[in-house]
């Protein structure tokens, strides 16, 4: 595709990166920003000796009946906000 390159980020020792997702962007009106990422183990030339690292998957979803309001958007609940993603991930 025409996207994009991907860019390196190098770890922060002690950091944790937090990646944004949809739905708490949207809420933010696009001040937090949710990007397209991907975590890959680190080749041997980058990590001698080699040491292991640690990725947790955390995913939080406001309830359903919240209605997520926002100065760009049109308010909508929480629910009909998820529904919308997966439908627009399975649209042909």
């Amino acid at each position: 595709g025409g996207g994009s390159p991907w860019v390196p980020v190098s770890p922060v020792g002690g950091g944790v990166a937090v990646n944004i997702g949809d739905m708490l962007s949207r809420w933010s009106d696009g001040r937090l920003f949710s990007n397209l990422h991907r975590v890959r183990l680190p080749l041997p030339s980058e990590c001698d000796p080699p040491r292991p690292r640690y990725s947790i998957a955390f995913f939080m979803q406001a309830d359903k009946q919240a209605i997520i309001t926002s100065e760009g958007s049109v308010p909508i609940t929480a629910g009909d906000y998820i529904l919308g993603r997966i439908k627009s991930n399975f649209a042909a």
